[in-house]
């Protein structure tokens, strides 16, 4: 579908100010790393189609627990490791006790 959308790249002296722009396009300007060009196509893609992106906490969360698992195997204790990333010194034991998910099953397809 979006190899049908024709995209089109305004010059740079075409561009609105980022105060000009409104509602989700001017909050979606303002992520770093996006600006108002990016908003543009991006909006050009998906124009009056509410999305919804789901999937971020999944990544955000195996991060941390590689991240408190390699702290723990450099001798950092879970009671610090509960502090480090706001986490009860249960849940940090869990973490440390459960294999990583690449782990728990292997993916047939």
């Amino acid at each position: 579908m979006i190899g049908e959308i024709d995209i089109i790249d305004l010059p740079d002296d075409a561009l609105p100010e980022l105060n000009k722009l409104s509602g989700d396009l001017r909050m979606l300007a303002e992520v770093p790393g996006v600006g108002v060009a990016q908003a543009l196509r991006i909006a050009q893609i998906f124009g009056g189609t509410p999305i919804r992106i789901y999937g971020v906490q999944k990544w955000l969360r195996r991060h941390r627990d590689r991240c408190i698992r390699k702290d723990y195997d450099n001798s950092v204790s879970a009671v610090e490791l509960g502090r480090k990333y706001r986490l009860s010194e249960r849940q940090i034991w869990n973490i440390l006790g459960s294999p990583e998910p690449e782990e728990r099953q292997i993916r047939m397809f």
